[in-house]
């Protein structure tokens, strides 16, 4: 899929059901959401009106450079932009509301809905008069005339004042970044319209890059909405499609991503420079297989860690392999294992280090970056470029202890 043919990409405001519109923009100019993660077929930003008889309501917003595009949607449906009443953030970050301050400034009436939370970070994001800003309570309500919005409080999905919004009378769950994708939309909007096993993979790795970190707030909000009893009829991401058919699937799926179900598989991240230490790879990956573990092979030096996070989820053990560099850890994987870090994927899992070297060891930084992501560190050791008969006797040991533990995790 390629965000450069335009024509088949949806643009207009559209329907969502009764007095709800979709507004949003496809942004195929950025190449990295967040300037870390590759977004090759672009993605959206998901902005949403809501009319009542009494005025209309927008549900968040888009990134600043497609700021006009996105107000002039809004301009579209309300028709004067003065009928706008409220302007609700979910989430403050400015890939959701870089153009609210423009919106603010030509629709005088409105009047930002926000959490208490967001309420005490926004001027540090926006400069908003503190008179057009209204708190919400979790659980509180607004009523546009004949459309309630009701407020659920959601934190750390994945800041600490996100919120969801659920319009009563439609069941539509406004969710922000939780069950969002990677991807702009092409061909429609709607689950039903679009290539959805592309977007669902993509939901994946926008989890494993953006909100895994948070997996325990995913599942608390998740319960929050079971055990509130909502009609839901509608789902309305922040970004990728809106879930009108298949509901299920994207619960189903965000299911399997906060509370994984670690598989027998060791993801082995690996770097080599000359190809020796890529042999000793193949044979300890080919020795996991006789052991009935399935293994995914990742080349830290040309595969990004947005993808590595995505094909590691699954994981129940990560073996890192490579060469010493510097006197320290080859810098790819030791990327790698900071990414790891950064995001807790440790948690549940073991790991073990395997360095080659012909003068010197690099093993202490990785350990200790394992250690603080969580992982059960199984062995680390260091062995020569060609292996003494000593290295080999180890090498074994650690792929027994690995499959081993693998199979009592899983």
């Amino acid at each position: 899929m390629s965000c450069i043919d335009l024509k088949h990409i949806s643009l207009e405001p559209k329907q969502i059901v009764k007095d709800v519109y979709w507004v949003g923009v496809n942004d195929c100019v950025k190449d990295l959401f967040e300037s870390l993660w590759p977004i090759p077929s672009g993605i959206s930003y998901n902005a949403y009106v809501v009319e009542g008889s009494e005025g209309a309501a927008v549900i968040d917003g888009v990134d600043r450079h497609l700021t006009y595009e996105y107000i002039e949607k809004i301009r579209e449906v309300v028709g004067d932009l003065d009928r706008v009443k409220y302007v609700v953030i979910n989430h403050l970050e400015p890939d959701h509301h870089a153009s609210t301050p423009a919106l603010l400034s030509l629709a005088r009436n409105a009047r930002i809905v926000i959490s208490p939370v967001g309420a005490k970070i926004i001027q540090s994001l926006y400069q908003v008069p503190r008179d057009r800003i209204v708190e919400v309570l979790d659980g509180g309500v607004l009523n546009l005339g004949g459309k309630t919005l009701k407020f659920i409080f959601t934190p750390w999905i994945h800041w600490p004042e996100t919120m969801m919004t659920y319009l009563e009378e439609e069941g539509v769950l406004f969710s922000c970044d939780a069950f969002g994708s990677y991807g702009a939309l092409a061909g429609g909007i709607f689950d039903d319209e679009v290539d959805l096993e592309y977007y669902l993979e993509e939901a994946r790795r926008y989890f494993s890059n953006i909100v895994l970190k948070y997996s325990r707030n995913v599942s608390e909000a998740i319960s929050k909405i079971e055990k509130l009893g909502l009609k839901i009829s509608v789902i309305a991401p922040s970004h990728g499609p809106i879930y009108r058919r298949h509901i299920d699937k994207i619960f189903s799926l965000y299911r399997d991503l906060y509370q994984p179900k670690l598989r027998v598989k060791a993801s082995i991240i690996y770097g080599s420079m000359y190809g020796r230490t890529e042999e000793i790879v193949e044979r300890v990956a080919e020795a996991l297989r006789k052991k009935d573990v399935t293994v995914e092979l990742i080349d830290a030096a040309r595969v990004h860690p947005s993808y590595v996070l995505h094909y590691v989820v699954d994981s129940g053990a990560i073996v890192f392999i490579y060469p010493t560099y510097d006197a320290a850890v080859f810098p790819p994987v030791l990327d790698i294992a900071n990414y790891l870090h950064i995001k807790q994927v440790g948690r549940g899992r073991v790991a073990a280090v395997l360095n080659t070297s012909s003068w010197g060891p690099a093993i202490r930084e990785i350990v200790d970056l394992l250690n603080k992501s969580g992982f059960q560190v199984l062995d680390a050791v260091s062995i020569k470029a060609i292996p003494t008969p000593e290295d080999e006797k180890r090498i074994e040991e650690l792929i027994e202890k690995l499959a081993m533990e693998l199979k009592k995790l899983t």
